[in-house]
C-alpha cells in the first residue's frame, strides 16, 4: 500500500532525513520520502505488518505532527 501523510513542525532538512531514516527502519515499511518543502511524506508499507496510525504515532514520537494527507486542506491553505 502506498499513502501520502501531511507532517508538520519540520523546520530543516535534518528534520526530514530523520524521520525517513526512522521510518525506512521501521518493520513493515518499504519506503519513506519526506517532503520539507511540501510538508508531506510518502510511505508505501506492507499494512499486514504496520498500520497507518502506527506510522503516524512514529512520526509524533519523534516530535511532529502527521496525519493522513488531504486534498481538500492543500487548497484552503492556497
Amino acid at each position: 500500500m502506498k499513502e501520502k501523510f501531511t507532517v508538520t513542525g519540520m523546520s530543516c532538512a535534518a528534520c526530514s532525513a530523520g524521520i525517513e531514516r526512522t521510518l525506512n527502519k521501521t518493520e513493515g515499511v518499504r519506503k519513506a520520502e519526506v517532503s520539507l518543502m511540501g510538508e508531506s511524506m510518502v510511505v508505501e508499507y506492507d499494512e499486514r505488518k504496520i498500520s497507518r496510525e502506527k506510522i503516524i504515532q512514529a512520526v509524533v514520537n519523534l516530535g511532529y505532527g502527521a496525519k493522513l494527507f488531504d486534498e481538500n486542506v492543500l487548497r484552503e491553505r492556497k
